[in-house]
C-alpha cells in the first residue's frame, strides 16, 4: 500500500521546471523558497486514502504568505514596499508553517495505510440512502440552527460547532458515491446548491463546499500525471480569476444585502440578493479588472499585519511576554454563560494597538484580524514565536489522530469527522482568540458527540445484512 502519492516521468519533470523556472521571475529566491516549502510539506502531509483536512488548510495558508511577493510583482513594487520588515515576515511565515505542520505530519505518519479494496469494504457497510437522507435533513436543519446562533450569545459557539454536522454528512455521503458509484447527479446536485446559496451570505460562504470538494480530491489521489497536473493549475488559475472578479464587486453588493447599514448582515430575501448579484457582475465597468486582481491580493495576502508589528513591537510597545496569548486563553476559554457581562470580541482594537495602523470597528461593519502569528510574535519575539505556533501543531495532531481513531469502528466515518472539525481553521489571518475560541468549542462539542450521539449514529447508518431467500 502506498504511503506517499507518486508522480510520473512527465510530472516529474515539469514541476522541476516550474521550481527552477520561479528564478525568472522579480523576486525569483522568495517564490523558489516557496514553492521548496509547499513540495515539501504537501508530498508528506497528503498520504493516499488519509484525511485531506490539513492539506487543504496547509494550501490556504501557503497561499496567503506567496500572496505578498506575488502581489508586488504584480504591481512592480520592490517586495518592502510597504514595510521594511516585509522579507523578514515572509521568511518568517515559511517557517511558522513548518511549526504549525510537521506535528501533523507526525500523526498523519501513525494512521496505517488503508487499500482501496478496505475503504469499499468499510463503505458497503454503510447505507447510502440513510447516508443521503441524514444529509439532506442536516442541511435544512443546520441552516436553520445557523440563523439562530446570535440570538443565543450564550450558546452561540456550540451552536456554530453543531453546525459541522452538516459537512460531515456532505464529506460521508460524497466518499460513499465515489466508492460505490452511486447517486452521482444528487451529490452534484447539492454541491452545486451549496455553492450557489453561499453567495447569500455577508462573508460569501460559497468557497465553503469548494473546500470540501478539494478534500475528496485529493483523498482519492493516488498518483500525478501531467495532463492531469496542468488541467489542475489551469482550474487553479481560473479560480484565482474568478475570485479577483467577485472582488471587483463584492462591496457593492455587500452594500445591497445589508442594505447600507455596514453590519455584518443579510437583510433582505434570497432571490433579490443572487438576482442583484447577476446585474453587478455584467455591470462590471471595463478597465476595472485590473485593480480587482490587485485588490483581491492584497485582500489575499496576510504577511502586511505580521510586518508592521515587527516594526511596531519591540520599537514602539515592548514585547507582551505572554500576556497577549494569555488574554486570548483567558477570553476564548471562559464560557459567556459563566460570564454573562464578558464583553463582545473586538478583533480590529487588538491590530490596531499592535500595528500602529488604525481601523475601524465592528460598529461600522469593520473586522480585521491581527493574525495568530503576529500574536505569537508580539509576545515572544522573533524565535520564541515559534513555541505558540508548535504547540498548536501538536494540539491539532494530537486530537486529530484521537478521533480519527475512537470516533468509530469505521474508517471513512471517522475521515468524515476530521474534515468536518477542522476545515475551519483554514486561514493565515486567524486571530488567535477566534481560532482558540473556535477551536476549544468544536473540541469539547465533538467530544460529547463521539460519546453520546455517534455509537448510535453508526448503527442506524450500518447497512442491514442481506439475507437469502428460502424457498
Amino acid at each position: 500500500m502506498q504511503r506517499t502519492i507518486s508522480y510520473d516521468e512527465g510530472a516529474k519533470g515539469f514541476l522541476i521546471l516550474l521550481l527552477i523556472g520561479q528564478f525568472f521571475f522579480t523576486n525569483g529566491i522568495f517564490l523558489f523558497i516557496g514553492a521548496l516549502v509547499f513540495a515539501f510539506l504537501f508530498y508528506y502531509l497528503q498520504q493516499p486514502y488519509k484525511p485531506s483536512v490539513f492539506s487543504v488548510i496547509f494550501i490556504y495558508h501557503f497561499i496567503q504568505v506567496a500572496a505578498t511577493v506575488w502581489l508586488s510583482n504584480y504591481i512592480d513594487q520592490d517586495i518592502n514596499y510597504r514595510s521594511d520588515k516585509t522579507v523578514t515576515a515572509i521568511i518568517l511565515s515559511y517557517i511558522g508553517l513548518f511549526c504549525v505542520f510537521v506535528p501533523i505530519i507526525y500523526y498523519q505518519n501513525k494512521i496505517p495505510a488503508i487499500s482501496i479494496s478496505k475503504l469499499r469494504e468499510d463503505a458497503d457497510s454503510l447505507s447510502l440512502d440513510r447516508t443521503f437522507r441524514a444529509y439532506v435533513i442536516s442541511f435544512f436543519a443546520m441552516n436553520a440552527l445557523g440563523a439562530l446562533a446570535f440570538l443565543f450569545s450564550g450558546l452561540s459557539q456550540i451552536i456554530f460547532s453543531l453546525i459541522k454536522i452538516k459537512w460531515f454528512f456532505f464529506i460521508l455521503f460524497g466518499i460513499q458515491v465515489f466508492l460505490k458509484k452511486k447517486k452521482k447527479k444528487e451529490f452534484y446536485a447539492f454541491a452545486a446548491f451549496e455553492f450557489i446559496s453561499g453567495f447569500y451570505s455577508y462573508f460569501s460562504d460559497f468557497k465553503t463546499v469548494m473546500f470540501f470538494m478539494a478534500l475528496l480530491f485529493f483523498f482519492f489521489m493516488l498518483k500525478v500525471s501531467l495532463r492531469p497536473l496542468i488541467f489542475a493549475l489551469i482550474m487553479g488559475v481560473a479560480s484565482f480569476f474568478l475570485g479577483a472578479y467577485f472582488q471587483g464587486i463584492k462591496g457593492e453588493y455587500r452594500q445591497f444585502i445589508n442594505k447600507g447599514s455596514n453590519a455584518q448582515v443579510v437583510s433582505v430575501e434570497k432571490d433579490e440578493a443572487l438576482n442583484k448579484l447577476l446585474d453587478i457582475a455584467q455591470e462590471q465597468k471595463e478597465g476595472t479588472f485590473s485593480h480587482s486582481v490587485e485588490e483581491f491580493l492584497d485582500r489575499f495576502q496576510y504577511t502586511y499585519h505580521l510586518a508592521k508589528a515587527m516594526e511596531y513591537v519591540p520599537e514602539k510597545l515592548p514585547y507582551q511576554n505572554g500576556s497577549n496569548w494569555g488574554t486570548t486563553l483567558e477570553f476564548a476559554l471562559t464560557p459567556r454563560l459563566l460570564n454573562p457581562s464578558k464583553p463582545n470580541y473586538e478583533a480590529s482594537v487588538k491590530t490596531s494597538k499592535f500595528t500602529g495602523l488604525h481601523y475601524a470597528r465592528a460598529r461600522q461593519g469593520v473586522s480585521v484580524s491581527l493574525g495568530y502569528f503576529a500574536d505569537s510574535y508580539v509576545d515572544f519575539g522573533y524565535v520564541g514565536m515559534f513555541i505558540p505556533l508548535l504547540l498548536l501543531g501538536f494540539l491539532y495532531g494530537s486530537t486529530y489522530f484521537f478521533f480519527i481513531k475512537h470516533s468509530s469502528d469505521s474508517y471513512i466515518f471517522n475521515f468524515s469527522v476530521v474534515c468536518a472539525m477542522y476545515m475551519e481553521f483554514y486561514a493565515f489571518e486567524m486571530d488567535s482568540t477566534f481560532l482558540v475560541g473556535r477551536l476549544f468549542a468544536t473540541l469539547v462539542t465533538f467530544f460529547l458527540l463521539q460519546k453520546f450521539f455517534f455509537p448510535w449514529l453508526i448503527k442506524y447508518l450500518r447497512e442491514a445484512p442481506k439475507t437469502k431467500k428460502t424457498k
